[in-house]
């Protein structure tokens, strides 16, 4: 009897020091891997008094699903590269308020997420090359996305989907914005012939290059930055690359607001700065590069720091307008019929390789698009893919119109023969 009252003691004493385990952790949700974030975690965790951060690793949909159906009460704070995800988590009023944000780093933030969300660190989209793969077979190194499309390239591009990755999605929609609504289609398009496949997550792009499993990355300087020290492995910025913000959100329900409110101003110290800029973390400071890194490795952070700073920002109104159109048009125009691109292009390239010259017709066929600029940016037309059954419908509408010009360039392709 005696021995069983103990019992449930020492089970109750244990339960209450758990529970007080828990609550003393801080929970951060990020889109970004768990090496990623691991580098500056473990600093933090050598400050006097620190918490211990647990890492909640989601993509970007999946935390918006978990976070916008309120299950998120257990989380304190969201570090991400999505506007797109904090913009949706801020109109559902799950984020607090951060008015002591340094202005030297908001100015990088959207204007509609600037009082929710810290810049905190900047990166670049640009190629992750595997230069020795690339020189086996005797390929040029490509610099930007018109070098993409060439027929030599096929078989070693991979990128991921806008739907999979929102790093990806501003990427794409980057291209979109500086060529142009049809000659950024054209160039997507033409380079989708010669991906290998579709990387579920924008950081699994790096790590299948890193396997070798393709030579030609398309992904963001972040997750290029930790191969670099190999010197079979480059990264090439692409040419006016905009400034792609890290950024970092106190939700409304942190259960310890006051010590995740520490830990962001602890990523905005000179001490936090200079670890972000680190090729462990793969990133570029918002704020002045502090001192205290060896000279080389100084000038070549702030060398690329100028660089991107120079580099046009997004329209971010039109990005969120144009959010879900993006996602279901890349999806149906490239990732779910990719192995039909590939054949087209294949053979297309084969037929230009046997007559010596391009075939312009062939080509248009196949990067035509069947939305146009002016809809693109048409806000009533851009309204109705909130709607679940208006999407499906001109889903099936797309899935027609490719299907048809496939068959029409296949048709050409034949006649040429």
């Amino acid at each position: 009897m005696y021995l069983r009252v103990i019992v449930t003691v020492v089970i109750a004493l244990l339960g209450v020091t758990v529970t007080e385990a828990k609550t003393a952790e801080l929970v951060m949700a990020t889109t970004f891997s768990s090496e990623a974030t691991a580098h500056i975690i473990s600093h933090w965790q050598q400050q006097p008094q620190a918490k211990t951060i647990r890492t909640l690793n989601r993509t970007s949909a999946s935390l918006q699903q978990l976070l916008g159906a309120g299950n998120g009460a257990g989380i304190d704070l969201i570090l991400t590269s999505s506007p797109m995800l904090l913009h949706s988590l801020q109109q559902q009023q799950r984020l607090a308020d951060y008015p002591e944000a340094p202005q030297q780093s908001q100015y990088w933030v959207p204007e509609p997420i600037r009082h929710t969300a810290v810049a905190i660190a900047i990166s670049g989209f640009g190629l992750l090359l595997n230069r020795s793969q690339l020189q086996q077979q005797q390929l040029p190194l490509p610099t930007d996305w018109d070098s993409l499309s060439q027929a030599y390239y096929q078989g070693t591009l991979l990128m991921s989907s806008p739907s999979r990755s929102n790093t990806n999605h501003l990427m794409v929609e980057s291209l979109l914005q500086q060529q142009g609504w049809l000659p950024g289609w054209q160039k997507l398009l033409s380079a989708a012939g010669n991906l290998i496949t579709i990387s579920s997550r924008s950081f699994g792009v790096a790590d299948k290059i890193k396997n070798g499993l393709g030579s030609i990355g398309l992904t963001i300087d972040n997750y290029a930055t930790p191969l670099l020290e190999q010197p079979h492995f480059s990264f090439h910025y692409f040419p006016d690359t905009p400034v792609s913000p890290t950024y970092i959100a106190l939700m409304r329900a942190s259960r310890h607001p006051a010590e995740a409110r520490r830990f962001i101003q602890f990523l905005l110290s000179p001490q936090g700065q200079r670890l972000l800029a680190d090729t462990h973390t793969g990133k570029y400071p918002v704020m002045p590069v502090a001192e205290g890194q060896p000279t080389a490795a100084l000038q070549q952070v702030r060398l690329r720091q100028q660089m991107l700073l120079k580099q046009p920002q997004l329209n971010y109104s039109l990005l969120l307008q144009r959010q879900r159109l993006i996602q279901k048009l890349f999806d149906t125009a490239i990732s779910f019929r990719l192995s039909q691109l590939q054949d087209a292009w294949r053979a297309l390239h084969s037929a230009e390789q046997r007559l010596q010259r391009q075939l312009p017709q062939i080509r248009a066929l196949l990067t035509a698009i069947p939305v146009t600029e002016a809809e693109s940016e048409d806000p009533h037309y851009l309204q109705q893919f909130q709607l679940h059954h208006v999407t499906e419908q001109q889903v099936m509408l797309w899935q027609q119109f490719f299907q048809h010009q496939q068959r029409e360039a296949i048709k050409q392709l034949e006649a040429l023969r």
